[in-house]
């Protein structure tokens, strides 16, 4: 099984660099940026990954681009995995978004995962102009925009939400065939989704027993869909929280799911979800402190891997 971890939620560019050199030189797998735009001031109970409906963000919390950030933290590292958790595909154009993967691609010499999304904040899309009831066909059809433009020396598409023809796409991904999508969501149509589209299911704040239950139905997909389901990866995130480690219990909201718990228990959990199948789990943080996730980071490397 491979970890990820995601970028804590900082404007410091230096420690967001010390903490991606952490992860690589940790031995793991990944470092992970989320994207959001912008935050609406007001707030929601429409959140689908906690109990209340809150979001687990504050409005004036700092949400760095993604694309940007991705690559400022690739370039203090040289072998580690840089993904998206997730790109809300229905925020931007699809050509601009499929090019910005591949410059990633390029740069890093193939070390890009696309992780993808269609989004929930029904405010954030009209604050961009985005269609919010459209957000699930829209997706679909970017992410075949996605591969056709990765793939195809003559690439055209003729859609119902965008038309294009008559181009050239260069640089192809460096990673062949392309860039690996990793689907998030946790809906059976975002299960349909991974199967058409996506080497990966990418769900966030579910309980490993949840995506255990989802994985007969998706085999079931995929044979009617003529694909090798055991070519998709599965990898779950959420939040990681050692209780017994000095840090306390943090202030910030719970999300489903979370991993809050002893050493012991984080080991059990692991070993819970390794037992079930899964390739790859990603944490994020309750803490923002980055040596506070470094630490967590090293405790989890020092006390839980070497017991798996």
């Amino acid at each position: 099984m491979e970890f990820g971890f995601t970028i804590p939620k900082s404007t410091d560019g230096e420690g967001l660099c010390r903490f991606a050199r952490a992860v690589e030189d940790l031995g793991f797998g990944s470092v992970w940026a989320a994207d959001h735009i912008v935050l609406p001031s007001g707030e929601t109970d429409r959140y689908p990954y906690t109990e209340d409906g809150r979001f687990t963000a504050q409005a004036d919390d700092p949400q760095l681009d993604v694309f940007v950030t991705l690559s400022y933290i690739a370039s203090a590292t040289s072998r580690i995995k840089i993904g998206s958790t997730v790109v809300i595909v229905p925020y931007r154009n699809p050509i601009v978004q499929a090019k910005m993967f591949t410059t990633l691609d390029t740069l890093t010499n193939g070390r890009v995962i696309c992780g993808v999304g269609v989004g929930w904040w029904k405010e954030e899309f009209d604050a961009l102009g985005a269609s919010h009831a459209d957000r699930g066909p829209v997706t679909d059809e970017y992410l075949q925009i996605f591969r056709i433009l990765w793939n195809e020396e003559s690439p055209e598409f003729h859609g119902q939400f965008y038309d294009f023809s008559g181009i050239k796409f260069a640089p192809k991904p460096v990673q062949k065939p392309d860039i690996p999508i990793w689907v998030g969501g946790h809906t059976r149509r975002a299960a349909r989704r991974v199967i058409k589209y996506g080497d990966a299911w990418h769900p966030t704040r579910q309980t490993p027993e949840y995506v255990a239950s989802m994985i007969e139905y998706m085999r079931g997909y995929a044979e009617e869909q003529e694909r090798d389901f055991d070519e998709i990866l599965i990898s779950l995130k959420r939040s990681l929280h050692f209780s017994d480690i000095g840090f306390g219990e943090s202030t910030g909201i719970r999300s489903k799911a979370a991993v809050i718990a002893s050493t012991q228990e984080v080991i059990d959990d692991v070993r819970r979800c390794a037992d079930l199948g899964f390739d790859q789990l990603n944490f994020d943080f309750r803490s923002k402190d980055i040596d506070e996730c470094i630490r967590t980071m090293e405790h989890f490397a020092e006390k839980v891997v070497p017991q798996l």
